[in-house]
């Protein structure tokens, strides 16, 4: 299925709850309330702009923990191995165990997510992690530990796929990309930052009080998102007008949500009280059908590749820093602020081209993207608007992997490697977030379960990849493995983004693909 098919089938499928919204938007105005009739005529949403604000800042937040917990723990393997009194290859399980289950855990927080609303899964998920956390801490057996860890993943793991379905239900398209471009920026450079602030932790005070750090860190976020965060799903909330059962409701509603907007649309209402158990039971298995769409399938593969080769740099740093330039564990740690620096600045500057090529591409195309509408969406060049820049920072990281392999290999000045770092990670967030954002687009009615899907998709590259880059190194040498990798990238990415944009043009083009 193309995705100009797929888009087309969402023109002629509406749900009961959107023939209700648009019943509503047509034949009732709520008395004196007249900001609700211009949000719901005009905008997309009826949230303010602070009020966007404040919620992207939040997920920011939320989505911050499930990467950076991956690597948190990294200065703290050959303590806990020592204190557990347990191998390596048993203490590399839990980070085996954890990155298993950041892959498949979103599966189902997403869709339950996109089903029963963002706040209800955002608060069992994070009470799930704070608990983990705790209970690491205290563990005292390898059995506990590799439980523990699994519980901590889950918890963690769908904040990132839930942040951005939230994302997607109170922005428009053409203001998507900033917005996601800032809350990227933390989430994405975390597992540069895990190891700097962990070791810090693990040396000054012992590697439990890296998981107390956790539990007083993310109990914070709890109570945050307790009081003031509100429910966006528009499943649930339309563009932000309709009144949410109890359990979505922050506490603090009247700072969070445009309560004045508020209105009880009674066929709205019903149709969300006649979901049945089966609507509400989450479907893992929709997460890998979205995987298996041919035209998906082809720009996934392209993140994956490029994260599973982020990855791979980032796994091999503390052994050939060692070797290289004989860092101990703080120091290597530092040197990933390298990566964390140009994935920050990176997401936020991506952002915004992203916003700046869908509005280049609108005003060419003269088509008025509508999502809310879904109208004229067969029409519009999507993927161009979308894929416009990502040529760019593909050719930046392939052009900064295969000469890092071979200064590494020459043992240069640390500022070489250091650079080529920055521009490494600078390059793979911007396609990470330029390929998230199509994704969200092309899957409006369910985006955290389009999210979850690409999340499976690059942990599992990247889980695999770490694996292997050891052996490669040993094998090949730094210089001709990271060519290798560099070559990769090149090839199947390239070709894939350009024989798909081409399947594309002609799709739209006429009836050709379709018949």
């Amino acid at each position: 299925m193309s995705v100009t098919t797929y888009q087309s089938q969402h023109q002629n499928i509406k749900t009961k709850q959107e023939e209700c919204e648009e019943k509503n938007r047509q034949d009732h105005v709520p008395p004196n309330s007249t900001k609700y009739t211009h949000a719901s005529e005009n905008a997309y949403s009826v949230f303010t702009l602070s009020q966007k604000k404040w919620i992207v800042f939040l997920l920011t937040l939320f989505a911050f923990f499930s990467p950076f917990s991956s690597t948190v723990y990294l200065p703290a393997l050959l303590p806990v191995q020592q204190e557990l009194k347990i191998t390596t290859t048993q203490v590399n399980l839990s980070l085996t165990t954890y990155l298993i289950f950041q892959a498949i855990a979103p599966t189902l927080s997403g869709e339950l997510s996109d089903t029963l609303g963002r706040r209800p899964v955002y608060l069992l998920t994070f009470i799930v992690y704070v608990g983990a956390c705790a209970g690491l801490a205290v563990q005292k057996s390898l059995a506990a530990l590799l439980i523990l860890r699994m519980l901590q993943s889950s918890g963690s793991s769908g904040t990132v796929a839930i942040a951005f379905g939230t994302l997607a239900d109170f922005t428009a398209p053409a203001e998507r990309g900033s917005y996601m471009g800032f809350m990227n920026s933390f989430p994405l450079s975390s597992p540069a930052l895990g190891p700097v602030i962990g070791g810090a932790i693990a040396k000054s005070a012992g590697w439990r009080w890296i998981f107390w750090f956790l539990v007083i860190f993310s109990s914070l976020a709890l109570i945050l998102m307790f009081f003031a965060f509100p429910e966006t799903n528009r499943k649930v909330v339309g563009d932000g007008s309709i009144r949410p059962p109890v359990l979505n409701r922050a506490i603090l509603e009247k700072l969070v949500t445009p309560k004045e907007s508020w209105a009880l649309k009674s066929e709205y209402v019903s149709a969300r009280r006649k979901r049945t158990l089966k609507d509400m039971v989450p479907n893992p298995l929709r997460s890998v059908l979205i995987i298996f769409n041919k035209d998906v399938s082809i720009i996934l593969l392209v993140m994956s590749i490029f994260y599973a080769a982020f990855y791979a740099v980032m796994a091999s740093l503390p052994k050939l820093f060692s070797e290289i330039y004989g860092y101990n564990e703080l120091q290597i740690g530092l040197c990933y602020l390298a990566f964390g620096t140009g994935g920050i600045i990176s997401s936020i500057v991506t952002g915004k081209i992203i916003d700046r090529d869908f509005q280049t591409v609108e005003k060419k195309a003269g088509i008025k993207f509508d999502r809310k509408k879904l109208e004229n969406v067969g029409e519009f060049p999507l993927e161009e608007a979308r894929l416009k820049s990502i040529w760019y920072a593909m050719g930046l990281c392939i052009a900064a992997i295969i000469p890092y392999g071979w200064a590494l290999s020459r043992k240069p000045h640390v500022v070489v490697p250091l650079v080529l770092q920055f521009i490494i990670g600078a390059s793979n967030v911007s396609v990470i977030s330029i390929i998230s954002v199509f994704l969200v687009d092309l899957y409006p009615t369910a985006p955290a379960t389009a999210t979850a899907s690409g999340n499976l998709c690059r942990c599992m590259f990247g889980a695999v990849s770490t694996s292997f880059i050891e052996i490669m190194i040993t094998k090949l040498g730094v210089g001709w493995t990271f060519t290798i990798w560099g070559t990769i990238s090149n090839v199947i990415s390239v070709g894939l983004v350009n024989g798909w944009q081409v399947v594309m043009r002609l799709d739209q083009g006429g009836d050709q693909l379709r018949n």
